[in-house]
């Protein structure tokens, strides 16, 4: 076994200690990637494809965390910065030091301080700050800087003063600089995919280990659950493209024995929809809203559906087939005609159905559709109640 495998190995039993202790923290984790490599330091969360993945040093590991308790409590550390979304913020202006300092004292609140290295900060650091428990890293911020720029004066000789001066620069928190270069589309779908592993985690966490979950931690996960999911229930929409789809896929179920033989596993029949998604690019649409259809598009295609979406202005711009990764730009800018994706399926992609996210600011259009179209009008679109809204032809969903 090698340095690596034995030090992924020994992460893997840290994971299992905290199934045993913390269930929701280990489901959570066991969605990460781990990787042992030489280019950090520490211990830190950076990106990948997308996706947080978790870098530990080596040597950091056998020489530094020799202690499984600490382990134990850096592995929930890093765990707690993604699930608060703390390697989503980069707000210019602010001092990113301090703001680590800040988001460090929020996850550290969440650990048991013999679970961590006694260089580790903590609220009872900062005394005459008289901080507040269970609050935002904004809120520690803000007194953080206080201090900062008074640390010569009013806190002089403080506790508060030499536990700030005596802060280094977070070398763990370094690799957050790749997520905060991505594009708003790219981070919006990395902030659906931290929400997507707390709904996994809290499915796979009982009623009563999450009841033990401190109450501040617990409301912001309640909100999250609450808020992420999508706009449109897609399953249910989609339901209306399977009986137009020709294309069939075959897999063994323990649900349905095989009426033919009484076996387990029996078989199980689905039809495969292959969708064609127009994005409109037209110039009255905003980035929001660029990134609001992506994280919906994305949601249909956790549904199982084969996607080739079309970029389309006054024209179709481009054509690219969809596997769960968005363009890093978009093509557009101009007027709006609806008929040109319209006419692409129908000659060329004929598909099970289109769906159409727009503003729906165009005329309606003049091409008839033969498969089925659903219009998803953005949120800044045209309104329910309104004559263009009325004259699109095919279903109708606004997000």
């Amino acid at each position: 076994m090698t340095d690596e495998q034995r030090i992924i190995e020994e992460v893997t039993q840290t994971s299992i200690s905290l199934l045993l202790k913390e269930p929701f923290f280990s489901h959570f984790f066991s969605a990460l990637n781990k990787e042992v490599v030489s280019f950090l330091d520490t211990l830190g969360v950076g990106l990948r494809d997308r996706g947080h993945v978790l870098y530990i040093n080596a040597g950091f590991w056998d020489n530094f965390l020799t202690d499984k308790a600490h382990r134990y409590g850096v592995v929930k550390h890093e765990v707690l910065h993604i699930v608060l979304k703390h390697t989503l913020v980069n707000q210019p202006g602010l001092n990113r030091h301090v703001v680590n300092i800040a988001m460090d004292i929020v996850v550290n609140q969440y650990i048991d301080k013999r679970h961590l290295p006694k260089e580790s900060v903590f609220l009872e650091n900062f005394p005459e700050l008289m901080f507040e428990p269970d609050a935002s890293w904004k809120y520690y911020y803000e007194k953080l800087m206080h201090l900062r720029d008074h640390l010569d004066t009013l806190y002089l000789n403080t506790t508060a003063a030499a536990s700030f001066s005596a802060i280094r620069e977070n070398d763990q928190h370094k690799l957050w600089n790749d997520i905060y270069t991505q594009t708003n589309i790219e981070k919006d779908l990395m902030d659906a995919g931290i929400d997507n592993l707390i709904h996994i985690a809290r499915a796979k966490t009982t009623e009563k280990s999450y009841g033990t979950l401190p109450a501040g931690f617990k409301s912001y996960l309640d909100s999250i659950l609450y808020k992420s999911k999508p706009l449109v229930d897609w399953r249910r929409v989609l339901k209306i493209f399977s009986e137009s789809s020709s294309k069939t896929k075959v897999t063994n179920t323990l649900k349905r024995p095989s009426k033919r033989y009484g076996t387990s596993p029996g078989i199980k029949i689905r039809k495969l929809r292959k969708l064609l998604i127009a994005v409109d690019t037209s110039g009255s649409i905003h980035q929001e809203e660029i990134a609001q259809f992506f994280t919906e598009i994305h949601h249909i295609w956790r549904q199982g559906s084969e996607i080739i979406i079309t970029e389309c202005d006054a024209k179709i711009q481009r054509t690219y087939s969809y596997k769960g990764t968005v363009p890093t730009f978009i093509i557009g800018g101009g007027g709006t005609n609806f008929d040109a994706p319209i006419e692409y399926g129908n000659k060329h992609f004929k598909p099970d159905g289109l769906i159409y996210f727009t503003d729906g600011v165009a005329p309606s259009p003049q091409i008839k559709p033969r498969y089925p179209l659903l219009w998803v009008i953005s949120n800044e679109g045209i309104t329910t109640d309104s004559e263009a809204f009325r004259n699109l032809p095919g279903r109708k969903a606004r997000l």
